[in-house]
């Protein structure tokens, strides 16, 4: 008996190409808030310019004030692409920058304060914490040592260290949100591909049996086509029949409200057994089942008949369902025939959706193979509502 699955070719499932949209979208997202707010820090360099507004500068301090800022934009723009260390080595650059500045305009404070606030960029913020600390400690120094006027060191102690903090604190904010953002989006993928693949395992389910039951009542019209009309026109109306439950069955799948029920289960493996000229045994104890455990049982049920059918070539098939205070048992054996090498079942689709539904449940399923082949179903009933 073989219960090899069938290959099917490679496909990228929807929800996957959904996510990297939504990755792609949260990416832009991020690079439009990064460059808003780096258009903001080179916004504020303007304040080294207001003394210019009222004084014209010589040649010289001309040239050197568009040389600075050229190569501030320059180092600017380079700390945004390399990584923590350059990004520690640029800031350390920006308070070099606005120190020695200091004696000829107070407006360099921009500077040390565009520093401090790109320490929000390193990745850890213990490291940005003590580059921020470094940056203070730095203009303390350079004030020990030179005197730093008055209307560039106030100003940039006051600011200093409050947009830095700031700066870190709502970074950290952010990357904690695209950190949820991710989680929720991962659950959400999750929680579809979970829905996606109970459906697919249920459509199998109604599917494969169903059509196997066409398929052998097709045969046995063809077969009587030419011998009994009568019986011939019985089996075509039984397959009409049975392809339009099965397309009831297949709306409710999808619409996720399909409940098997085990009697009803019962009755068609019945019928189809017969119809493959199976004899079938039951042996049904009179037992309440919970919901969700007749839902399992009934789906296992249908899909062991429907192995039976298509590959046990057997002529016998018993159906065993007890219980006692504490499980449900169930057990379809046949008495088919089974070469010794195949002691190793190969598990396709339908025996693979068999045994997650069950172990869903907590439930354990043994398969073995002696005089044919058995499948044992236990579920627990603690627990099952």
């Amino acid at each position: 008996m073989n219960f090899a699955s069938e290959k099917t070719g490679d496909f990228t499932p929807a929800s996957m190409t959904a996510s990297s949209h939504e990755r792609d979208d949260e990416n832009a997202r991020d690079n439009v808030r990064d460059n808003t707010v780096s258009f903001f820090w080179l916004i504020l360099l303007a304040w080294f310019l207001l003394k210019y507004t009222k004084t014209i500068p010589h040649t010289g301090e001309l040239l050197m004030v568009l040389a600075t800022l050229t190569g501030f934009i320059l180092m600017f723009e380079y700390s945004l692409r390399g990584d923590d260390r350059r990004l520690m080595s640029c800031i350390v650059a920006a308070a070099i920058t606005g120190i020695l500045w200091a004696p000829c305009n107070a407006g360099a404070a921009a500077f040390v304060i565009v520093g401090a606030g790109m320490c929000s960029r390193l990745e850890n913020p213990r490291s940005a914490y003590a580059v921020l600390y470094i940056v203070c400690a730095m203009l303390l120094m350079a004030n020990a040592a030179w005197q730093l006027p008055a209307d560039f060191l106030i100003p940039t102690l006051l600011f200093c260290m409050p947009v830095g903090l700031v700066s870190i604190l709502l970074e950290k904010h952010n990357r904690m949100d695209d950190k949820l953002f991710m989680k929720h989006e991962e659950i959400a993928n999750s929680a579809l591909l979970a829905e996606r693949e109970r459906i697919s395992r249920d459509i199998h389910d109604v599917l494969g049996h169903a059509l196997s039951v066409i398929v052998l009542k097709a045969d046995l019209a063809r077969k009587l086509i030419n011998t009994d009309l009568s019986a011939c026109a019985h089996e075509l109306i039984d397959i009409e029949h049975s392809a339009r439950n099965t397309l009831r069955e297949v709306r409710a799948t999808v619409r996720n409200c399909r409940a098997s029920n085990l009697n009803a289960e019962l009755s068609i493996a019945k019928k189809a057994l017969r119809a493959a000229e199976i004899n079938m045994i039951t042996l049904i104890e009179q037992c309440h089942i919970p919901p969700p455990l007749e839902h399992v049982i009934a789906l296992s049920l249908r899909e062991a008949v429907t192995n039976i059918i298509r590959h046990a070539k057997a002529s016998q098939c018993k159906i065993t369902l007890s219980s006692d205070s504490r499980h449900i048992r169930l057990t379809v054996a046949d008495n088919g025939l089974i070469k010794q090498a195949d002691s190793s079942i190969r598990k396709g689709s339908g025996l693979n959706g068999m045994t997650e539904r069950v172990h869903a449940l907590q439930g354990t399923i043994n398969i073995h193979h002696k005089n044919g082949l058995g499948i044992e179903i236990l579920l627990p009933i603690k627990g099952t509502t």
